[in-house]
């Protein structure tokens, strides 16, 4: 009779799939798809009656737990602020002895291209543009007093509160990851609470199918609405219509351009491609900031900030209990919805940080990932924000008639009414592709991290595998109006994640105080 020892080569189709994939979660990686199958199936059929049901628990949710997300979202920000300040800041991410993997100006670069994406511009001009003609409190809609508010309240949504949520998730993930030899999952974060029992316990298995759940519908959502945009760049910059059947072989190409960039490495793709895109951006704003009003974007700065920091506690615990705001709807619309938002993408973006923060303090983590990219928003928005304002104001272009009928034309508008704007235009395209690129590398990369059992370097074949799901989703939903769907479902499932999220505090308290003590006693 022949003995069959754990190390004989499974022949099977597990087997099989494993020398394609490499270690593979087999559990985590069928659910997954199943449920995506299911999803886009109801997507691909009924796309209305699925948004439909989606919006209904989507508005549920903003409704009756609006208190519930500013206390969450306040107390995570308190939690990083103890972290950068307490006793455990200088505990190291990693043994003492490690040093980090990656430099600083890397690190920024790579934690922005997934903390942010597009988003600073696609949202840099039209949210500050909403907040100004639909102002919800201390000024009327429209008006000089309305400027600085509408930038105060892009600060609030940008800032240090959603930087928070992500130096939350990532926390965590790192330490136990890195210090305690751990695979890199978000599951992980609760090893100060499971010990051992980490990896098998069934808490940990749903909070990591929550978090395939979430990155795979955050970023094909986010590839979906960054065609978008792309789409009223390239037809703004060449003339070109973009048909249904184009906009899927950009997409397509966009498929093969991050697959081969995860493949190719954090170190080697990713790595260059974020730098590249973090200079374009900062000439970008430099441009707006020099060919636009230069004097009044300087003074707008230090008093859109006072007001940001005088109200900091007013806005951070405002939930409109009076239900003023446009009917009681604007924190709905806003706030609520941008709390969870956050809270949606925190798997994806707080797992992509742990994964590159390896070496680093507790404190340089905080600041690094709180401090430093909200001072930037800051900046970003006042320069985007406060020179559309002050184009629509002066009539100089009309950005908000624009904003309404393409969210994507914003920046483009605003640049086509500056010398040399068109070259802006071009960088700012270049930079809109390689930010989807980044975004979907770096999502991709996560994924296939966690159905590899936490792996740092996942196989080729893993990465592949799901960065042909990402796009494919994209493609599928696009073309059956499913994508806002998908969006609502990412983020209906954050409210069952903050619970997560506080279980992953209350698991960093007991790890670092157990770990401070054990130090102390050698």
């Amino acid at each position: 009779m022949i003995e069959i020892s754990e190390d004989t080569p499974n022949t099977g189709p597990k087997g099989l799939l494993e020398s394609l994939l490499g270690k593979t979660d087999h559990q985590l990686f069928w659910i997954t798809l199943a449920i995506f199958g299911l999803v886009v199936g109801f997507g691909v059929a009924a796309p209305e009656k699925l948004a439909s049901v989606l919006g209904a628990m989507q508005g549920f949710i903003t409704t009756n737990f609006t208190w519930y997300y500013m206390l969450f979202t306040a107390a995570c920000l308190i939690f990083s602020v103890w972290a950068a300040l307490g006793p455990f800041a200088k505990m190291k991410l990693g043994k003492d002895t490690d040093e980090p993997e990656f430099s600083t100006m890397a690190w920024l670069a790579m934690l922005f291209s997934a903390g942010i994406g597009l988003g600073f511009i696609f949202w840099g001009i039209a949210e500050p543009l909403y907040h100004y003609m639909q102002t919800p409190y201390g000024a009327d809609p429209g008006s000089a007093e309305a400027v600085p508010v509408a930038l105060q309240i892009s600060y609030l949504h940008w800032g240090f509160h959603p930087w928070s949520l992500y130096a939350v998730g990532g926390l965590g993930i790192a330490y136990f990851s890195f210090r305690h030899d751990q695979p890199m999952t978000i599951a992980t974060s609760l090893y100060g609470l499971l010990g051992e029992n980490t990896e098998s316990s069934v808490w940990s298995k749903l909070t990591n199918l929550v978090t395939a759940f979430a990155t795979i519908a955050g970023i094909s959502t986010a590839l979906g609405l960054g065609i978008l945009s792309i789409k009223f760049g390239l037809t703004h910059i060449t003339g070109l219509e973009m048909t249904p059947g184009l906009t899927i072989f950009v997409l397509v190409l966009f498929m093969a351009a991050y697959i081969a960039s995860s493949v190719s490495g954090l170190k080697r793709g990713l790595k260059y491609m974020s730098l590249i895109n973090l200079w374009l951006a900062f000439a970008v704003i430099a441009f707006i900031f020099l060919a636009g009003p230069t004097l009044q974007l300087l003074d707008l700065f230090p008093q859109s900030l006072g007001n940001y920091l005088s109200n900091f506690v007013t806005m951070t615990f405002w939930t409109d209990a009076m239900n003023q705001a446009y009917d009681g709807k604007w924190m709905g619309w806003w706030t609520v919805f941008y709390w969870a938002f956050w809270i949606a993408w925190v798997p994806f973006v707080g797992g992509f940080i742990a994964r590159i923060s390896k070496g680093r303090t507790v404190r340089e983590f905080i600041v690094w990932v709180v401090l430093i990219p909200s001072i930037v928003m800051f900046i970003c928005f006042d320069i985007f924000g406060g020179a559309a304002i002050l184009a629509e104001r002066s009539g100089t272009v009309a950005l908000w008639k624009a904003v309404q009928a393409d969210m994507g034309s914003g920046i483009f508008t605003l640049l086509s009414a500056y010398p040399m704007g068109f070259f802006a235009s071009i960088m700012i395209f270049i930079s809109l592709i390689i930010f989807l690129i980044t975004s979907a590398d770096s999502a991709s990369f996560l994924v296939a991290m966690l159905m590899s059992k936490g792996e740092l370097e996942p196989k080729a074949g893993m990465k592949i595998v799901w960065g042909f799901v990402l796009g494919t989703l994209a493609i599928i939903l696009l073309q059956t109006d499913g994508l806002k769907a998908l969006q609502t479902a990412s983020i209906v499932c954050a409210l069952p994640f903050t619970l997560v999220m506080i279980a992953m505090m209350v698991s960093i308290v007991k790890g670092f105080g157990k770990d401070l003590k054990n130090r102390d006693l050698k």
